[in-house]
């Protein structure tokens, strides 16, 4: 991450890198006094830096408050700019480091709770395997992350973060491959019951509901003799938690709707059959978001390379 010193000021046409580093951190991390504690520096030091830009640019970006700080539209323009600029400058360090053939360092990653479990932690797995200089950090949360201020290097989930204040709209959104989802049940489930034959056939059944599935998790869909269906089911247990809904589709409790990628291994295992032959409905994407650069640097690609790899090797055709 760039950061500032106390060396000479280093004028381009008049402008001083620090101060850019200066104001945008205090942006990002949204008032003054924050900002001062994670670089060391006073906030009166950080405020300095910041009315220097604005004099060199003969414009007032910010609007102070006690304990916040509130872009005016220049303030706006000019952050944004800002942002991809040092993105830019970290991803070419990064890269320039990066050209010998073992990568180094620390990959930061964050991850929604089922593609955490089920994927991206199984792909660290592999990464840290092939690539055993690179330390990797993974956190796991229902909830987004700023990775400008949380120092995380890449986002991976499935959810849009449209309505979500706390995301960061200045990343870059990847698309690594479909979710494709399955409707599974363990072989002692349809020991004591006829298998549903037809997508009809779940009203008769208890089924497994994962409460946070969109955008009805009672609703379920699928294409059956070329016709799309959708039937309204449920059953004795729900949960946010799909662990613990596949937990109990393996202990034969009912049948579930679960992403073909958390339970690839038990259908080729055998231990959770696939109803149906027909494709379940879902629009759902897994995706990567990550700062917006032309230089995005080489350990994140090399993890994304290994992730896309994992997730197209679960939902390849066969494994249903």
């Amino acid at each position: 991450m760039v950061k500032t010193s106390d060396m000479p000021r280093s004028s381009f046409d008049g402008l001083d890198l620090n101060d850019i580093v200066i104001f945008t951190r205090v942006v990002q991390h949204g008032s003054f006094t924050t900002a001062a504690k994670i670089f060391g520096k006073s906030p009166s030091y950080m405020s300095k830096h910041v009315s220097q830009l604005e004099e060199a640019l003969k414009l007032t970006l910010l609007n102070r408050s006690t304990h916040a700080v509130f872009l005016t539209d220049a303030g706006s323009v000019f952050f944004d700019h800002c942002t991809r600029i040092l993105a830019e400058i970290d991803a070419a360090k990064a890269d320039a480091s990066g050209l010998s053939s073992e990568l180094i360092g620390t990959l930061r990653v964050h991850s929604t709770p089922g593609v955490g479990q089920a994927l991206v932690a199984p792909a660290i797995v592999d990464f840290n395997a092939r690539y055993p200089s690179i330390k990797v950090e993974l956190t796991v949360s229902a909830y987004s992350v700023n990775l400008m201020e949380r120092g995380v290097d890449v986002v991976i989930g499935s959810r849009d973060f449209d309505d979500d204040e706390s995301f960061h709209t200045g990343l870059f959104e990847r698309k690594l491959g479909p979710a494709p989802y399955v409707i599974c049940a363990a072989p002692s489930y349809f020991a004591e019951r006829p298998r549903a034959m037809r997508p009809v056939d779940l009203r008769e059944h208890n089924c497994l509901i994962h409460t946070t599935q969109k955008p009805d998790p009672r609703i379920w869909s699928a294409r059956f003799d070329n016709e799309e269906i959708t039937v309204q089911v449920d059953g004795t247990f729900h949960s946010n938690f799909e662990s613990a809904i596949l937990l109990a589709a393996l202990q034969g409790a009912g049948i579930a709707r679960l992403p073909l990628y958390s339970v690839v291994e038990e259908i080729r295992a055998g231990r959770l059959l696939s109803v149906f032959d027909g494709e379940i409905v879902s629009h759902r994407v897994i995706k990567a978001f990550y700062p917006r650069s032309r230089f995005v640097p080489k350990k994140l690609r090399a993890f994304l390379a290994i992730l896309e790899a994992r997730l197209k090797d679960a939902i390849r055709p066969g494994t249903e």
